[in-house]
């Protein structure tokens, strides 16, 4: 896998990849990381959590998302606005529709300030030891942690974490990565 060059090259082994985890071992994976998540000082610290709505074979992360609500910290999902994620809180996951990508998101609910985050969980296709993220192309989460505050976090199969990923200048890098085998940080 090392030997992958490109982006598109990156993207397109590691969609294979993550779609192709059974359900059984899926379910495991996200288990032990959200065992991991749950042991990162910054997560337990953070009151004011923007989460991700897990989609095409990410890590599920629902559990987590829902054991903040019951715990009453403020849990904020992105919603899609022209080319930005606009962070919004929910109070349970009957807020969601389908947005603009397919994805559940917040419909209503006033935009929180990304300043104010204390804790971003980011989806990514790969990430590398250095914290780079991959995603989907399109610059989303790049612009939305340029403009955020808080610590952010990579959520992963320990199969995304590569040792070095192709950059561009506008590529933001987390803080640290989570998989269900460690914890990276920069």
């Amino acid at each position: 896998m090392e030997a992958l060059t490109s982006k598109e090259e990156i993207r397109r082994e590691l969609k294979l990849r993550r779609c192709s985890l059974t359900k059984e071992h899926k379910l495991k994976l996200d288990s032990e990381l959200i065992k991991n998540l749950k042991r990162v000082k910054e997560f337990n610290e953070a009151e004011k959590i923007l989460f991700f709505f897990p989609v095409r074979g990410e890590p599920d992360i629902v559990p987590l998302l829902e054991i903040c609500l019951e715990e009453g910290r403020e849990v904020l999902l992105p919603a899609v606005k022209g080319e930005e994620l606009i962070p919004k809180r929910i109070y349970s996951l009957g807020d969601l529709e389908k947005g603009k990508f397919g994805i559940p998101e917040p419909q209503d609910g006033e935009p929180v300030d990304p300043t104010s985050i204390e804790l971003i969980l980011v989806p990514g296709l790969a990430f590398d030891t250095e914290c780079f993220r991959l995603g989907w192309g399109k610059g989303y989460y790049d612009r939305l942690l340029k403009r955020a505050g808080g610590y952010s976090i990579g959520v992963a199969y320990s199969f995304q974490v590569l040792d070095r990923l192709p950059r561009d200048s506008w590529d933001i890098p987390v803080k640290a990565v989570v998989t269900e085998k460690e914890l990276i940080r920069r």
